[in-house]
Parts: structure tokens; C-alpha cells; sequence
């Protein structure tokens, strides 16, 4: 999240065209991560659960079938994405300008994009095993490298040749590739305490098991960033000014939401191990306090966030315009801070439990919603575009209130098995 935000401050000293088009290529570039992160659901439930048995041998089996899976999966996507790069980005309606920068932008986001998404997977079979340092040093030494090349072949720094922005991707990736490609290395070694074993045996039931968890949330992922790439047409609409807003205030959400994305991760990784141990008042539990202790700290970003709205929004570019919408849209986020970290940390509770289709109708129904009937009705009502970012507040409303009734009547917990001690 780091990463994107200082690309994007980057960005901004070539104008508002290039914010535009390193947000579009962040965004089609999110819709894959996004649908990747989804089906990793099946692997941190299935190593967690494992792991949470003392079963290390499966478990280690069902992370090197992830890390295949979603390598050749990513793969597919991504240099799938590359044919059609102009006609991805033509649905933004950016100006000629953005949307050259856009196209070439995405052309290098896509071709490193498999070596992002098998950090991802990496990271998450980690974590699955109560190893969340290990991702943190992927993370710190992956951005370290990607920010440094980024700046070089974007500026032209030490001898590299100046690209513009088409560099922040050239050299982000080659960063992200050599960072996973160490630390790959460095766990098939087995220094790492989840071992990775051999993913042939009984490979095509396992791989079926993890693509029956993991569709479900990858579908939902796919629609709400599918949803999100209609609102921004929508946004579009409105000039550059308000979608360049939008993008530098999601990057800088990101800083904040990753808080609860992390607590998402805690939430499916401890309530997946405490049902691989048959403990099931246990798993119900620790998804409670896991949220309660997110949304305290959420509501503690909110208030910062909100404070220090302008101050973010003139250091991240020099426009009075791009600056005026940023605010406007902050002050939105910040009151959604406290659902997001409702709806983050519940879902991810379900979705370590197995329960991926609930959160998935969940996100369908509100994403059609929020995210495109209401933005319709707004452009076609000429509403002022205030309210198409209150459309988030709406969004993130119905997600945390529905997530939060299905955890509290406790139907995700049916089929598991309590362990008699």
C-alpha cells in the first residue's frame, strides 16, 4: 500500500494526466489481486486448519498447491490482460493523454504482475501457519527494492534511463520478482517453519478443495472490483479532476484499510486453527474480539484521517481542484474506517471457517447497489459528485450489517466437529 501511494506521489509531479493514468493502471491491475486474494481464502483455510490439527504435512502440502495453482492461474490472467490493454483502458473515458500513459502503464503492470500474485498466495499460507513475520520481511524488502528501481527509471537515476511513469511499473516489478524469488528460494530450503511438501499426491481432490473454498470469495472479489471500475466510469464522467481524487484518496486509504485487512487475516487464520483443533466456542470468540480490537483501532484512524484531510491531500499534489474533491472524499472514508473494520474482520472470520458464499451474495447484492444503480440514478439526476463517493458509505453499511447478523447466529459453524477433551 506504501508502494502505490508513493507511485502515485510520484506520478504526481508529471500532472494530473499521469494520476490518472497510474489510478487506472492500479485499479485493473487490483481487479486481479483481488480475485487472486479470493481464492487464497481456500488456502488459509485449509493450512490453518491443518496446522491447527498438527497435521504440518498437509498443511505444507496444501501451501505448495497453492503457490502452483495460483502462479499458473495468475499467469493466465495477467498476460491475458495484455492484448486488450487499450480496450481496458478505453472504458475510463480518459483524455488522449492519460490514456496513453494508461496503456503503457498497464502493459508493464501485467507482465509482473504473476510474481506479485505469488507473493500473495505466499504470504497468506504463512500466515495461515501463525508465521506473519516472514510476510512482513517479503513486504519491507519487496518495496524497499521496487521503490528504489521505481524512482530510478522513472527520474533517471544512477545512469538508468528516465521512463516517466511507465518506469514506476518496470522497476516495481522487477523489485516484487526479486524479492519473492529469494525468499522462494529460501523456503524450499525449509528455513521457514511451514515446510513446503510435495503438492502431487492426491493433487486433483486437494486442488478441488481449494478451488471450491476459494471461488466463491475470488467471485466476490471479481464483482466488487468489477462494480468499483463501473463507478469509476461513472466518476469519469465528472472530469479528471474528481477521478484523479478518488485514486489518490484510495491509495491513501489503503495505508488505513490495510489494518483491517490485516485483522481480516487474523480473524480466517485463528478461527480456521481453532476448528482444525475442534474448538468451536473458541472460534466464535476469537472472531469477536478480533473485530472488537479492530474497529477501536479503525475508529482511531478515522479521527486522524479526517484531521489531517487537507494537509494529506496538498502533499500528495499541487492541484486546488484534485485537492478540494480529496477532502470531500476523505471526510467520506473516514466515517466508513468503522464498517470497513466491522465488515473486514466478520467476513474474514467466515471465510476461515469455509463460509465463502455468504460474504460473496453479500457483496453482489450491495455492490449492485451501491456501486452502479445509485451512481446511475445520481449522473442521471446531475447530483453533484459528493454523492457518488457517499456511495461508499452506503456500500460498506449494508456489508458490515448483514456479515455481522450471519456470524452472530452462528450457521457458519455447522458442519464442524467439537473435539471432547
Amino acid at each position: 500500500m506504501m508502494m502505490g501511494v508513493v507511485f502515485l506521489k510520484m506520478a504526481g509531479t508529471f500532472g494530473t494526466d499521469a494520476v490518472a493514468a497510474v489510478t487506472t493502471g492500479q485499479r485493473l491491475y487490483f481487479v486481479l489481486h483481488a480475485v487472486m486474494m479470493g481464492l487464497c481464502s481456500g488456502t488459509t483455510a485449509m493450512v490453518g486448519k491443518y496446522w491447527g490439527a498438527n497435521n504440518h504435512v498437509l498443511a505444507g502440502r496444501f501451501a505448495a498447491l497453492s503457490v502452483l495453482l495460483l502462479f499458473i492461474t495468475g499467469l493466465l490472467f495477467s498476460y491475458m490482460a495484455v492484448p486488450f490493454r487499450e480496450q481496458l483502458t478505453s472504458i475510463f473515458g480518459l483524455t488522449d493523454n492519460s490514456h496513453r500513459l494508461a496503456v503503457d502503464f498497464l502493459l508493464w503492470t501485467a507482465l509482473f504482475a504473476p510474481a506479485m500474485l505469488v507473493t500473495l498466495v505466499f504470504n497468506m499460507a504463512l500466515r495461515a501457519s501463525g508465521d506473519s513475520t516472514t510476510p512482513l520481511w517479503t513486504a519491507l524488502v519487496g518495496v524497499f527494492l521496487s521503490m528504489l528501481l521505481g524512482g530510478a527509471m522513472t527520474y533517471g537515476w544512477a545512469g538508468f534511463e528516465a521512463r516517466g511513469i511507465s518506469g514506476l511499473a518496470i522497476g516495481g516489478g522487477i523489485g516484487m520478482t526479486a524479492s519473492i524469488g529469494l525468499f522462494l528460494v529460501t523456503w524450499l530450503c525449509g528455513l521457514f517453519a511451514l515446510k513446503p511438501k510435495n503438492p502431487r499426491p492426491n493433487i486433483q481432490e486437494n486442488s478441488r478443495m481449494l478451488i471450491s473454498i476459494g471461488v466463491p470469495a475470488a467471485l466476490e472479489q471479481a464483482f466488487f472490483q468489477g462494480g468499483l471500475l463501473v463507478f469509476m466510469v461513472f466518476l469519469a464522467s465528472y472530469g479528471a479532476a474528481p477521478f484523479a481524487a478518488y485514486g489518490i484518496g484510495l491509495s491513501i486509504l489503503g495505508l488505513v484499510i490495510v489494518i483491517a485487512f490485516s485483522f481480516s487475516i487474523s480473524s480466517a487464520t485463528l478461527v480456521s486453527q481453532y476448528l482444525g483443533a475442534g474448538d468451536l466456542r473458541g472460534a466464535y470468540d476469537v472472531g469477536w474480539r478480533t473485530m472488537r480490537t479492530c474497529l477501536y483501532i479503525m475508529l482511531s484512524g478515522s479521527v486522524v484521517m479526517c484531521w489531517f484531510a487537507h494537509d494529506i491531500a496538498k502533499f500528495m499534489i499541487d492541484d486546488q481542484e484534485v485537492i478540494r474533491y480529496m477532502v470531500q472524499f476523505t471526510y467520506i472514508l473516514g466515517a466508513c474506517l468503522p464498517l470497513m473494520a466491522i465488515e473486514f474482520s466478520i467476513a474474514g472470520a467466515l471465510r476461515g471457517a469455509g463460509d465463502t458464499r455468504y460474504p460473496m451474495m453479500v457483496t453482489i447484492f450491495s455492490i449492485l447497489l451501491t456501486r452502479i444503480l445509485a451512481p446511475w440514478v445520481l449522473v442521471q439526476m446531475g447530483a453533484e459528485v459528493v454523492w457518488l463517493y457517499a456511495t461508499s458509505l452506503a456500500d460498506f453499511s449494508i456489508k458490515a450489517s448483514l456479515n455481522m447478523h450471519r456470524f452472530r447466529n452462528k450457521s457458519w459453524l455447522k458442519g464442524h466437529t467439537q473435539k471432547v477433551t
